[in-house]
């Protein structure tokens, strides 16, 4: 059996079909922001008229259901008093007729468990993309304004999906599965039952072969749902009823010196245009098809002028819209929802007290209060679980044995692009005048980085791996994302009871064990096992891309290596049956984590286990690896290590709507999909069908 370091050593992944070394040939951040921008110097943008604004319902225009008419379309906002304003595309509410409010993050939706919510969504986009499109995407041909409106977590019927064929245009026209149109050309009419528990959702872009510009030039947005669980516990001071949501993003903004780059003016966002061969360009970072062994043969040698990149990392960590903020918290428990809706990038997220000598960069010696996480992107956890106590800067698999060398084995709280973790940290404790810093320290790309997509400042305990060195106090900067300023205590102090969730998760030695036997568990007798792969190939520019796929191996590649990858329109092999449950394996043969993203079910991660690549059964190796304890209960995005197989159960339950639901002209069921969220692997080409057959 070949260990991954020897497989690497060896060269032996190209004769598997794995075109990619470790650390090589990887997206890299380039540095476009203006140097120089001031941390902390602007407050954090919170819920509010002032802040992100929250749409208003209409409660009364369907009965026993809230309704919102949401429009979107062009503006400029400013993400940093250093920077001019940039352009975005984004949603506004107009529900009650007024003029539409354009602001970051706009029309956040709060929703009520079994209350459905019906909205209008108007496009109204402009016919010019303010980013660079690459044309040779075929969706492109139909317009580069075309939108589709995805609930991501949503349960909901696959009309109302926002499906990546289900995308309109402001003329009217509409993708090959769009079948719910609204009442004037450029609008659309969405159903969400929300039979879901309390849990943060968001709403994004969807459109094939846009959806990674249009999700980064702003069409994103929150949705919470609440229940009376939640409420309880609220009334009952078991979770602070303070909640801010942490919305992250890493963002790279024009400097206004590239003569190249012709997509907008200094300050607007900033996104890579070209693929940059490595022996082109000292930037080049990317592996090309025909310079590998063997070459890949491609039926055009020209790369397109505007291409699409395998990943994009920016510079600049944007929280809620505003460039490293700051937050005020007085000495008491809060609540944060926290989502990574990063294009690529992950984070380890850590909460450190400030040096003294340089109060914009964490002291990694001085550990913050705890973190008490109490729920994922699938509703709250059966338990809650404690990190950040202390924190665990990233750490690596090195034992010259392992299966795995170089697979990430030590963080505090790990999150990959399009995950969600709500948390209670509480500074009852901390003095007022105290800052602290919520850290980053996960490479980009994760798990093996590179060089070039780290940005920091030297501070004693960094560990800074030959990454850029910044400035103490300002960007850019990845790894120091926040400030928090405690401030004086402003009334009674909290109820004691808002710590008995912390002191609860440390309340026996069996506290893990505890919480697996209370997860609530489908059962696993007498079902469908399903094999599937994350692959990585050339495309026929000779770029890179990555495909799902099954380990029936599907003829050749443009290398003449055998593949187990399927593009995204190659016929549905994701076909089920609904009411039906099936355990998913899926073995990862690439160098990247995954974060792989479930359309219309919640899973639950069973396990993980290193197997071996040169058999041809992908025979595992070792009994299953425990989930975290932050993965218990429910996900619908998991993180998929290389050379593991993850394994994670699902029920194909579809949900009960008033209207009949036809079946999608295209595929014959009820039409969704599975994918990576790294949103440049979605588009090129790492999405597959989920066909649910009623």
């Amino acid at each position: 059996m070949l260990t991954r370091r020897q497989l690497l050593g060896a060269g032996v992944m190209a004769g598997v079909g794995l075109v990619l070394p470790w650390n090589v040939g990887k997206a890299r951040a380039f540095g476009q922001t203006p140097p120089g921008l001031r941390k902390f110097i602007q407050p954090l943008p919170g819920l509010g008229p002032a802040g992100i604004p929250v749409a208003t319902p209409d409660k009364s225009r369907f009965p026993g259901e809230d309704y919102y008419s949401m429009v979107m379309g062009e503006y400029r906002q400013q993400f940093h008093p250093d920077l001019p304003e940039t352009k975005l595309w984004g949603y506004a509410d107009v529900t009650a007729g007024q003029q539409p409010n354009f602001r970051y993050l706009g029309g956040v939706i709060v929703a009520k468990e079994n209350t459905p919510v019906r909205t209008t969504f108007t496009n109204n986009l402009p016919p010019v993309h303010p980013l660079p499109v690459d044309m040779t995407l075929p969706d492109t041909a139909f317009g580069v304004n075309r939108a589709s409106v995805h609930l991501h977590g949503g349960h909901v019927p696959w009309t109302s999906d926002g499906g990546p064929q289900a995308w309109f245009a402001p003329d009217g026209t509409g993708g090959m599965s769009f079948l719910n149109s609204g009442a004037l050309p450029g609008q659309a009419d969405y159903y969400y039952p929300n039979d879901q528990s309390a849990r943060l959702m968001w709403y994004h872009d969807h459109a094939m072969d846009i959806t990674r510009l249009n999700a980064y030039v702003g069409l994103a947005s929150a949705y919470i749902v609440r229940d009376a669980v939640e409420e309880a516990m609220i009334q009952d001071n078991l979770i602070p009823e303070r909640e801010i949501p942490l919305i992250i993003q890493d963002k790279s903004f024009v400097d206004g010196r590239d003569r190249d780059y012709k997509w907008g003016k200094k300050g607007d966002l900033w996104y890579p245009f070209q693929y940059e061969k490595a022996e082109q360009s000292t930037n080049g970072r990317w592996g090309y098809g025909p310079d590998t062994d063997p070459p890949a043969i491609v039926s055009n040698t020209q790369l397109p002028g505007v291409s699409v990149v395998p990943e994009f990392f920016s510079d600049t960590i944007v929280i809620n819209g505003a460039a490293y903020p700051y937050l005020e918290v007085e000495p008491r428990a809060y609540r944060f929802r926290i989502l990574n809706a990063s294009q690529a990038r992950f984070y380890n997220l850590q909460l450190y007290f400030a040096l003294d000598t340089a109060p914009a960069e964490p002291n990694l010696r001085a550990p913050g209060p705890a973190f008490v996480q109490i729920g994922t992107e699938g509703g709250f956890l059966p338990a809650p679980v404690v990190l950040n106590d202390p924190p665990l800067q990233i750490g690596y698999d090195m034992a010259e044995d392992s299966p795995t060398p170089g697979n990430v084995n030590r963080y505090t709280l790990l999150m990959g692009p399009a995950e969600r973790a709500d948390l209670i940290i509480d500074f009852s404790e901390v003095a007022p005048g105290s800052q602290l810093i919520l850290y980053n320290d996960a490479p980009a790309p994760f798990p093996g980085g590179d060089d070039v997509n780290d940005y920091t400042a030297p501070a004693p305990g960094h560990i800074l791996f030959g990454s850029h060195i910044s400035h103490p106090g300002v960007g850019p900067n990845t790894r120091t994302l926040m400030q928090f300023r405690v401030v004086p205590l402003v009334g009674p102090k909290d109820p004691a009871s808002l710590n008995v969730l912390k002191h609860f998760s440390r309340f026996s030695a069996a506290f893990s064990d505890a919480v697996r036997s209370s997860v609530p568990t489908l059962n696993k007798k007498s079902v469908k096992v399903r094999d599937l792969t994350l692959n990585e190939d050339f495309d026929d520019f000779g770029r890179l891309i990555q495909r799902l796929g099954t380990v029936e191996q599907n003829e050749f590649n443009n290398q003449g290596l055998p593949t187990w990858s399927r593009s995204f329109d190659a016929p549905a092999t994701e076909v089920v049956n609904a009411g039906e449950t099936e355990i998913w394996r899926i073995f990862n043969l690439t160098g990247d984590t995954h974060p792989i993203h479930f359309h219309l079910v919640n899973v639950q991660v069973l396990g993980r286990a290193p197997f071996d690549v040169s058999t041809p059964e992908f025979e595992i190796l070792t009994p299953l690896r425990d989930p975290d304890p932050n993965e218990l209960g429910w996900k619908e995005t998991v993180r998929m290590n290389p050379m593991e197989v993850t394994v994670v159960m699902m029920k194909f339950d579809l949900p009960k709507v008033p209207d009949a639901v036809p079946v999608s002209p295209r595929t014959g069921g009820h039409e969704y999909v599975w994918h990576c969220h790294i949103l440049e692997h979605e588009e090129h080409d790492m999405m597959r069908p989920l066909i649910v057959k009623p």
